[in-house]
């Protein structure tokens, strides 16, 4: 290879009618975008094509063209994405055998020998830590197992602008209004069955310094961006680091979305000391919207998935309490919950009733999902319907049910969940985030277009997601009916 190697890098794009698609065309993976823009910086010629962003690559002949111009091609994958993934690697492979094709991601570290079959490299962990010696050709083939970055803050202020059709995130918001991706931390203190983040990143959680958080953030400030979405797994998790980082970054007058347990408020875990200085610290440096993942509001569930709440009273009683202080604070709440083989339609109407009692301006309800390398996959794997892989790799993606031992049967199971979006959607949608964005402190033409982009997603979201929900119980009833039933 002369001269420095060209790369592309690629996220694959997973089924179209799954209502998740509603986030990811708005915010990528920054797998990809870290990588390329290390290289960028380095002097190599790097760039990422995204299918949610820009469509199928082999429907942009002109894109296809330049990855095919490539000297190597790196494929992030998530489980979900895995066998598109794979596809266009072996059509890359056919119509130019002489590059090499690199894949990473959760779904290749876990799954690194299935990954194998249809490239030169698999790269399980954090490929940050190698991906100057593949692309300089010291690394070329087989599996390698990353180490770990020795400090986060190695990982340059990114360039969002490396992405293909990079303004189409913007969804005809101005930059100002689109919520930019970063991320300052890797891994989670807790060990839900169900999550890889522990497996993919750890139990101990590394953070970027404060010093780098906030240096990131003015530099985004001057790119135009004054918005930004924390991807960290959990920004709370060590409230010195989090006050500081919120104290330095108020000064910006920047506003930001993060993911928080629904009680991070609190101090210790009897419940009895509340956390205001971090409440308000949040609120004066601009947290606007939190996600959190609630998960269940039983108590038994919440045990059998290891989801580690404690204190007094019911989980729902406690959840309902923690719900309503971050509400009185002045913050938005996106609800994100699961539902598992063990649940009927009640615990369902339960979530809703809850969500619509709480007041959340939206909510999220999954369908349990065992993704490789967690605990849940291991204990699911005999009851696993959809297990012709690569191609059922497709469903697992929070959206389909592909176990057999549902108490609701496959049907009903997607029915029910799919009906308590619509139940909670119908009303409290329109009225909670009219009031939300009608209150917010920013140009009335602002409060249109915000407006008007998410009534424009959830009409479009709610009626693939229909969609795609008969085409998948029409393909269970064909693989095996009884379990439709």
């Amino acid at each position: 290879m002369k001269g420095k190697a060209k790369l592309t890098f690629i996220e694959p794009q997973g089924r179209r009618g799954r209502p998740f698609n509603a986030w990811i065309t708005r915010w990528p993976m920054l797998g990809p975008i870290t990588l390329a823009t290390m290289l960028k910086r380095r002097g190599w010629e790097a760039a990422v094509y995204n299918e949610n962003i820009s469509g199928p690559l082999l429907e942009n002949p002109s894109a296809y063209q330049e990855v095919l111009a490539s000297d190597i091609v790196g494929i992030s994958i998530m489980t979900s994405t895995a066998n598109r993934g794979y596809r266009l690697a072996d059509r890359i492979k056919s119509e130019r055998p002489s590059i090499r094709v690199v894949f990473g991601g959760v779904h290749a570290t876990f799954m690194p020998h299935e990954a194998a079959e249809h490239a030169d490299i698999v790269v399980r962990g954090e490929g940050e830590s190698v991906i100057e010696q593949i692309a300089s050709g010291a690394l070329t083939s087989g599996i390698i197992d990353a180490q770990p970055l020795a400090t986060l803050d190695e990982i340059p202020t990114l360039d969002h602008s490396v992405m293909y059709d990079f303004e189409k995130l913007f969804g005809g918001l101005a930059p100002h209004l689109y919520e930019l991706p970063v991320m300052t931390s890797r891994g989670c203190p807790h060990g839900c069955t169900y999550c890889s983040v522990t497996r993919m990143f750890g139990r101990t959680v590394r953070r970027q310094s404060v010093e780098k958080v906030v240096q990131d953030a003015r530099a985004y400030r001057e790119r135009g961006f004054s918005r930004l979405m924390f991807y960290d797994d959990n920004f709370t998790t060590d409230r010195e680091w989090s006050s500081e980082v919120l104290r330095r970054l108020a000064p910006l007058g920047m506003r930001f979305n993060a993911q928080v347990r629904a009680d991070f408020h609190w101090r210790d875990p009897a419940r009895k000391v509340l956390d205001s200085e971090l409440l308000a610290l949040m609120r004066s440096a601009g947290a606007n919207l939190l996600f959190i993942g609630y998960e269940t509001i039983d108590d038994d569930t919440a045990r059998d998935w290891h989801k580690g709440y404690r204190g007094e009273g019911t989980l729902a009683e406690r959840l309902m309490e923690d719900t309503r202080i971050l509400h009185d604070h002045g913050f938005w709440i996106h609800g994100m919950f699961v539902l598992g083989p063990q649940h009927t339609q009640s615990a369902a109407r339960n979530i809703v009733s809850f969500a619509r009692e709480a007041r959340m301006e939206t909510l999220q309800i999954s369908v349990l999902t065992p993704f490789p390398g967690t605990p849940l996959f291991r204990e699911m794997e005999q009851h696993l319907l959809l297990r012709n892989f690569p191609s059922d790799w497709d469903f697992y993606d929070g959206t389909h049910c592909v176990y057999n031992h549902s108490q609701l049967g496959i049907e009903e199971f997607q029915r029910t969940v799919l009906a308590a979006h619509r139940q909670f959607y119908r009303n409290i949608f329109s009225l909670n985030r009219l009031m939300r964005v009608m209150r917010e402190s920013i140009p009335a033409r602002d409060k249109v277009a915000i407006l008007r982009r998410h009534f424009r997603i959830a009409r479009t979201t709610m009626r693939e997601w229909r969609r795609e929900t008969e085409s998948f119980i029409r393909f269970v009833k064909e693989v095996e009916p009884a379990s439709a039933l």
